[in-house]
């Protein structure tokens, strides 16, 4: 009974979305698009090319390959290629989901060679667009055109390879993992610039970021044995501080972590063990262990998550071929797989995809 009510939940709030992916194939990368009906099934719609390379199996566990902005006239999606150091910039449908190429597209994000690790992806108030390039220890910055183009303002070297990048929900820090180091960012969209705040001391291997809607609490998911996530207090210059290392034995790697709508709830994707791990989360930062779902019929790692604009969906990208995604309902403290989850998307040959819903969840 608890399972249909999840699901009757899901069919009443369900309004129109697509989720769209990066196939990140190594030979010539793709980006499907799926519908979404009231059940939370996914259906594929349409596969295109992004005039690039993806990495294939060589993205790191933390990388989010995808973004979606919506700027005064349309809604974007980007897509790295990561082989070929370039983003593929696309418009969108919202009507049927369709997807068309920007003239110019796939655009150079200011690195060269091929970045292994995957390029991170993340939009700053739907002007700016950063770009994580882990071979060459740098972030790119792009401004975003109202027609979903992309033009290079600079690239800004580190000390440290980037995995993941989030903007805070005020549109003020750029913040960045290093699978060691955390560091922050402050955004200058006038001039589309970033100024280094960091790096800030962790005491794990952060990788995936979730930001608090308060801009004031941002969470990383360790690459580490068990389930560790730290938890750091964003100041209001910007500055970082650790204020809680939780870690459990519950599942097995826990790069990926990602806040329910209500923020009471940390999601967090065990790669290797296939599991999903739900936490409580305190007004201070401080977690608590609720329970934690194994996967149906799991691919070789889960990877990124992402939710519907409900709030009430919980999407998991799973390496498998076809490149496969989980569905849950996310309902209280337990997450309930739902009928034919996982949903196959493309044949990638096992490539560590990335997934966007579109509209976007957005913080009130």
């Amino acid at each position: 009974m608890l399972g249909a009510a999840a699901l009757a939940c899901v069919s009443a709030s369900l309004a129109q979305q697509y989720v769209y992916t990066n196939d990140n194939i190594a030979s010539a990368n793709s980006a499907t698009v799926l519908s979404v009906d009231t059940t939370g099934s996914l259906k594929v719609l349409q596969t295109y090319s992004t005039g690039g390379m993806g990495s294939g199996g060589g993205s790191d566990y933390g990388s989010q390959p995808i973004a979606a902005a919506r700027t005064s006239a349309n809604w974007c999606l980007f897509v790295s290629n990561a082989r070929s150091s370039s983003i593929a910039a696309f418009r969108i449908n919202l009507n049927n989901g369709q997807l068309t190429k920007v003239s110019g597209s796939p655009f150079s994000d200011g690195a060269s060679g091929e970045q292994m690790s995957g390029i991170s992806l993340a939009v700053g108030e739907s002007k700016l667009l950063f770009a994580a390039n882990p071979e060459s220890d740098s972030i790119s910055v792009m401004k975003i055109s109202s027609d979903c183009g992309l033009s290079l303002v600079g690239t800004v070297s580190l000390s440290y390879a980037p995995v993941a990048l989030k903007v805070t929900p005020n549109g003020s820090y750029l913040i960045a993992s290093y699978l060691g180091p955390v560091d922050s960012f402050s955004i200058n969209y006038k001039a589309g610039t970033i100024t280094e705040l960091g790096p800030f001391p962790s005491k794990g291997a952060p990788a995936g970021i979730d930001i608090r809607c308060d801009s004031a609490m941002v969470f990383f998911g360790d690459a580490n044995a068990t389930t560790e996530v730290e938890v750091f207090a964003i100041h209001s210059d910007g500055q970082l501080s650790e204020v809680s290392n939780f870690t459990h034995p519950s599942g097995s790697n826990s790069n990926n972590v990602l806040l329910s709508a209500n923020q009471s709830k940390l999601y967090v994707s065990n790669n290797q063990s296939n599991q999903i791990t739900v936490l409580s989360a305190g007004k201070s930062g401080e977690l608590t262990f609720d329970s934690i779902t194994t996967l149906h019929k799991p691919g070789e790692y889960a990877l990124g998550l992402a939710t519907n604009k409900a709030g009430n969906l919980l999407l998991v990208s799973e390496v498998n071929d076809p490149e496969s995604i989980g569905v849950l309902a996310a309902t209280g403290k337990t997450l309930i797989e739902v009928p034919d989850s996982p949903f196959g998307v493309v044949n990638n040959d096992k490539g560590f995809g990335g997934l966007v819903f579109v509209p976007t969840y957005s913080c009130p």
